[in-house]
């Protein structure tokens, strides 16, 4: 409930940081916050890093791979995005990271194939995802329209996490996940920093509200949210974790709505009922019951 509850308040902390804050300086502080958060727990529990002489450092072309897909690009192209569009949609378009990864996981998985159940339920999801995009913006969509292209780009943000999430189910089993998630992370900025330095510019007028907004995203989000994510996989398992995937969008739009006076695009709401349902079809099982 708290990973859902601080997930979907992070894209209206976005919105606030980017009063002050360019969009690759917002996913600069908030990777660079929640690797500092979560190499010094990391550390403190007696973990440490991957090595490097050992065959713990197969793991790091992984790390590398989770550092990209679930980090820098998805947190940029969600920054960039959140200039044109509102926190409650790039919430709900989240939805789409359990709906994307099973075609993924059909492709580079490990027996996780697609079956019919599962195909219906992702053309169902997919359905869903073009009622997020009104029937003009499609009609007369250009690469100068703003909100089209960030919701594109919102899109292709929950695509990054979805392989991401497959690039971490492969990984080998030589390191812990906390020590695997802190490798991650501190690569991630390892590899932004620099390139928020190039293309950053001073930001004019800094607002208080703007670097609460910055510290929440680093130290819970981004930080916290790793620790608690590793606790639930080792002790509920990764089943269990889409409990959270489903609270995201509820919690993102509530948010956005009663903090910032956002409006739903009109078929947003029917967009997230076919999503879930979607997704709801292609994971339920039925149960055979008999007599032994």
């Amino acid at each position: 409930f708290f990973l859902g509850f601080i997930w979907g308040f992070s894209f209206l902390a976005v919105s606030i940081s980017l009063e002050s804050f360019s969009p690759i300086q917002v996913a600069t502080s908030r990777i660079v916050i929640g690797a500092f958060v979560v190499l010094i727990f990391c550390l403190s529990v007696g973990e440490g890093l991957p090595k490097f002489k050992s065959e713990a450092k197969t793991i790091w072309p992984y790390c590398a791979g989770m550092a990209l897909l679930s980090n820098v690009i998805p947190f940029c192209l969600l920054s960039w995005a959140l200039l044109h569009v509102t926190s409650s949609f790039a919430g709900i378009t989240m939805t789409m990271v359990p709906l994307a990864v099973l075609p993924l996981a059909h492709i580079f998985g490990k027996g996780d194939y697609m079956t019919t159940r599962k195909v219906i339920g992702f053309l169902i999801g997919f359905v869903g995802v073009l009622f997020l995009f009104e029937p003009s913006e499609v009609l007369n969509f250009s690469f100068q329209d703003a909100t089209v292209l960030s919701k594109i780009l919102c899109l292709l943000a929950t695509l990054c996490y979805a392989t991401g999430s497959i690039i971490t189910r492969r990984s080998p089993q030589t390191v812990s996940s906390l020590s695997f998630s802190s490798g991650a992370l501190l690569l991630a900025a390892l590899i932004i920093t620099p390139i928020s330095f190039i293309f950053s510019d001073l930001t004019p007028i800094i607002t208080l509200k703007s670097i609460i907004g910055l510290l929440f995203l680093g130290f819970l989000p981004t930080g916290l949210a790793t620790i608690i994510l590793v606790y639930l996989v080792k002790n509920s398992g990764p089943s269990f974790m889409s409990l959270v995937n489903y609270q995201v969008p509820i919690w993102a739009v509530l948010f956005g709505v009663f903090f910032n006076q956002e409006t739903l695009p009109t078929g947003a709401m029917f967009a997230l009922f076919l999503i879930f349902f979607g997704l709801f079809f292609s994971q339920y099982k039925t149960k055979k019951s008999g007599l032994s």
